[in-house]
């Protein structure tokens, strides 16, 4: 049995970054850049407006200036203006070269282009510092300069910006094709009625779900009695059609735990097999040849949550481009409640973030078990607590990790 932080090494060794390959910007969003985004050009590209006004001499105020038409946004006019004159422009329109002002509409005689005014003149009756209310051309960035990063995962605002500078396609790495599967003769579906021997499959919707919220959306899943031989044939069927396999049940000891003889018997070597952490203590990670990944979690719900999000979802990012050390994002805020862990492994408890007026903090939701899936309903993510830990104050600061959704 090794330590979460000895299993993450390992992850962080064996999992590279599938092929890159161009993607249209459109279905680019949550995958991760293998090219850097460049400034076409400077940004912006002409001095503009960052106001509807006037755009005139700042040397001249202040006056009552005769006005020489307009400038809108997008329009090519740069018309000449001479002194004692201004021009009427918009947000986001080029400033003229002979002005270098803008004073906005409303601290003129004018106040408002709502009407559609179109007076001859306009009084301004204060002075303004040249350059006020303007964007300097390259003023955000330069022609050529690097704006986003190698590793860099496609969010709106990043779209925005590879589509301000021209990018109709990026270069991505493609994310992985990933198949699920649930062992266990007992499992049902969620929606077929249950006796009290049999259970309902909760962790592949589970794992289905987090996986989409995590951008990943070519998964399939499906469900494996436990027997050797139907096992090992869905572990092939699996690695014969996707990059990886997300396994759940069926790693411990017991009698009807085939998947380690199963992942032997594909071909794949096993790199780790027991994590020193509660919950998720029977976890594996298993690698092919071809450069296939599985990873095996808990049957217990809890315990696949944990090990998904402290492994499983970070390897998988990992394989996706992501960079190692923004695999598995953290946050440190202080506890609303004392803790302890006198164990000898990573103990992680479920917790809630509580927005209160002095902040954020995290509130503690002890499951009753590894199974406790109720509580990790409840659950915006996780806390770390190390193992042999004294009690910890309220206040202390800890790692927490989300689990998604609004604690992202």
């Amino acid at each position: 049995m090794i330590t979460p932080r000895e299993a993450w090494a390992i992850l962080v060794r064996e999992v590279t970054p599938l092929e890159p390959s161009r993607i249209c910007l459109s279905q680019a969003a949550g995958g991760y850049l293998a090219e850097p985004v460049l400034a076409d050009r400077d940004i912006p590209p002409a001095d503009r407006s960052a106001m509807d006004g006037y755009a005139l001499r700042a040397a001249e105020l202040p006056a009552r200036l005769l006005v020489d038409g307009e400038v809108a946004a997008g329009s090519a006019a740069s018309p000449s203006i001479p002194a004692g004159h201004c021009v009427r422009i918009y947000t986001g329109a080029n400033i003229p070269s002979d002005v270098d002002t803008v004073v906005p509409v409303e601290r003129t005689s004018t106040r408002s282009f709502a009407d559609g005014s179109d007076d001859g003149w306009v009084e301004i009756a204060e002075r303004e510092q040249a350059g006020a209310n303007t964007f300097g051309r390259g003023e955000n960035a330069r022609s050529g300069q690097r704006l986003l990063n190698v590793g860099t995962r496609l969010g709106p605002s990043q779209v925005g910006v590879a589509a301000a500078t021209g990018y109709g396609d990026v270069l991505m790495y493609r994310r992985p094709r990933i198949r699920i599967l649930t062992t266990g003769a007992e499992l049902l579906e969620p929606h077929d009625s249950a006796a009290a021997h049999q259970v309902r499959d909760s962790n592949g919707p589970m794992l289905l779900a987090a996986l989409g919220e995590a951008g990943f959306a070519d998964v399939t899943r499906a469900v494996v009695i436990d027997d050797l031989e139907a096992t090992l044939g869905a572990v092939r069927e699996g690695l014969a059609e996707t990059d990886a396999v997300i396994l759940t049940g069926g790693i411990s000891a017991g009698r009807h735990d085939y998947v380690p003889q199963a992942l032997l018997e594909a071909g794949a070597e096993i790199l780790y097999r027991g994590i020193a952490m509660k919950p998720g203590k029977p976890q594996l990670f298993a690698k092919t040849r071809q450069g296939q990944y599985l990873f095996g979690l808990p049957g217990n719900p809890l315990s696949a949550i944990v090990g998904l999000h402290e492994l499983v979802l970070p390897g998988l990012r990992r394989l996706s481009g992501c960079p190692a050390e923004r695999c598995r994002p953290t946050l440190n805020l202080p506890l609303a409640g004392p803790v302890r862990n006198a164990r000898d492994r990573l103990l992680v408890i479920p917790a809630v973030l509580d927005h209160g007026h002095g902040g954020t903090c995290v509130r503690l939701r002890p499951p009753v078990g590894s199974a406790d899936l109720v509580t990790g309903g409840t659950a915006d993510g996780a806390i770390l607590v190390p193992p042999n830990t004294s009690e910890l104050p309220v206040g202390t600061i800890v790692p927490f990790r989300s689990w998604g959704g609004t604690a992202t």
